[in-house]
């Protein structure tokens, strides 16, 4: 590794992946600042993990020597070591498809129902973030690792001398006057600051095909979907894994209810509607009135305190016109976001950590370099994008669904693999191998096939449409997925 020459950095935005990257480049030997817009603790979305997430942070505590945040990465450690940071146990994927009407039940042959395990057991789990709680333990760790940290603070203006290559910000509150900088990483999210003062913000840049949009918040008392499903005499016994422990999706007819459960009593409840669906779709009651499954798992149900109302979203999806510049560049959740679907937000931010992480302590941080980083992300963001629009094209129907979910599954336990097997000196692939051209044109594919099912709503023939994805993920499929032998309880994809 080159030694870098010592930078001062200006991080903007003080979440998990602002947070972290801020240690790491302060443990680089630059000169860091952290500022956020607010304080923490504070209620925040994207609460999901996954194994790749999970892999890409354990490589990130190996390289830049951060034991401290080990707890982080699997359910059984953090549980013993950090217990007043909230967290919920994540097995895996499940998935119920309602019908109008209907009960709690369990179908016969799972023609109704989906599970996906991603671990092996629960120490070795994967987990939802209760955000507000991962947030400011990462905030109070990179303040304790000597990362000079400013909270309640905005950028106001910033200026770039392109003769000295510093950048002169201007905080919008009392810590001081104009200060330089070398670089600044925007980490702001959706709030793309360095597209704000550079003029960018009305610009827009719709390159999407998923368009969906949500009404979330954090509920207590809601009933476990297990416990109904027991209660009204359901067979579960060959579940691999309790529904409720896991990122539970509830599937309707154009949209879909998420519900992560975290270990304090909160579930994070979200209703996604496909905007692309021309039939108007239910608000929350008129849900509640048609699914009387979902209304017996929220019967008691009550906001919690981090949310006292309904928080609304327009569209979900959104790319800023561009993710760098001269002396800034941003991390992909400021650059872009899809949707929940396939909980793929943690991971990706943490991917554009480790790869900033990678320029910031070599001996060419370059604008160049920021601009390849940057295309990278948004091509990732495109792959991740066919991977959920074909979901909601093929809501319909439960098989198709399904099977189009395998392209998803087998990108995933791909990267995961290579992930296990390829040391920390090495460079990492592309996220859910975004740089591998025969699985992305694999994805494409898939993608043109849903498209054509979608747009001819021909949904009788739903073996034919297995076949043809079991014929697309065969050169990467070790696990056996797109197995109707298996009836929808696929119990062994677990990489660890």
């Amino acid at each position: 590794m080159n030694v870098p020459s010592r930078q001062t950095i200006l991080v903007i935005g003080g979440g998990f992946s602002g947070s972290l990257l801020a240690v790491i480049l302060h443990k680089l030997g630059h000169q860091v600042t952290l500022i956020d817009k607010s304080s923490h603790p504070r209620f925040a979305i994207g609460e999901s993990s996954t194994p790749t997430a999970g892999f890409i942070l354990r490589a990130l505590i190996e390289k830049y020597d951060l034991p401290e945040l080990l707890p982080l990465t699997r359910y059984g450690l953090w549980k013993e070591e950090l217990p007043s940071v909230g967290v919920g146990l994540k097995r895996g994927f499940s998935y119920f498809f309602h019908v109008e009407g209907e009960e709690p039940q369990v179908t016969s042959g799972h023609v109704r129902e989906l599970l996906v395990a991603a671990s092996s057991s629960d120490a070795q789990s994967d987990t939802h973030w209760y955000r507000q709680d991962v947030d400011q333990f990462l905030w109070n760790y990179a303040a304790d690792q000597g990362v000079t940290c400013y909270a309640d603070s905005v950028v106001t203006d910033a200026i770039f001398d392109e003769s000295t290559r510093i950048w002169q910000v201007y905080p919008g509150s009392s810590n001081g006057d104009a200060s330089g900088f070398n670089w600044i990483v925007d980490a702001s999210g959706a709030g793309a600051v360095m597209c704000s003062l550079a003029g960018d913000a009305d610009e827009i840049r719709d390159d999407l095909e998923t368009d969906s949009s949500a009404v979330f918040a954090h509920f207590q008392n809601v009933k476990r979907y297990d416990d109904l499903l027991l209660s009204g005499g359901a067979d579960m016994s060959d579940f691999p894994f309790p529904s409720d422990n896991a990122a539970q999706h509830h599937m309707l007819k154009s949209q879909w209810l998420w519900s992560l459960r975290f270990d304090n009593g909160v579930t994070s409840l979200g209703l996604v509607t496909d905007r692309n669906c021309r039939e108007p779709q239910p608000g929350w009651e008129e849900m509640l009135s048609t699914y009387p499954a979902l209304a017996a798992m929220l019967v008691n149900a009550e906001f919690d305190p981090a949310t006292p109302a309904w928080l609304r979203t327009s569209r979900l999806q959104r790319l800023a016109v561009r993710g760098c510049g001269p002396g800034w560049v941003a991390l992909p959740h400021t650059i872009g976001f899809v949707d929940p679907l396939h909980s793929t937000g943690i991971a990706h931010s943490l991917s554009g950590v480790e790869r900033l992480a990678d320029i910031f302590s070599s001996g060419e941080i370059t604008d160049g370099r920021m601009s390849s980083y940057t295309e990278a992300v948004y091509d990732e963001l495109k792959l991740i994008d066919l991977l959920i629009a074909g979901c909601y094209k093929l809501m319909p129907s439960k098989r198709h669904f399904e099977a189009y979910c395998m392209l998803y599954f087998t990108a995933a336990h791909n990267y995961e693999t290579q992930r296990m097997v390829q040391g920390t000196s090495e460079v990492p692939p592309g996220i859910f191998l975004s740089d591998d051209a025969q699985m992305v044109a694999l994805i494409r594919e898939g993608y043109q096939l849903a498209t054509r099912i979608a747009d001819s709503s021909q949904w009788e023939n739903a073996e034919w449409f297995e076949q043809q994805i079991r014929k697309l993920i065969q050169p990467f499929d070790q696990i056996g997925l797109c197995n109707p032998d298996l009836h929808s309880m696929y119990a062994y994809t677990a990489v660890l």
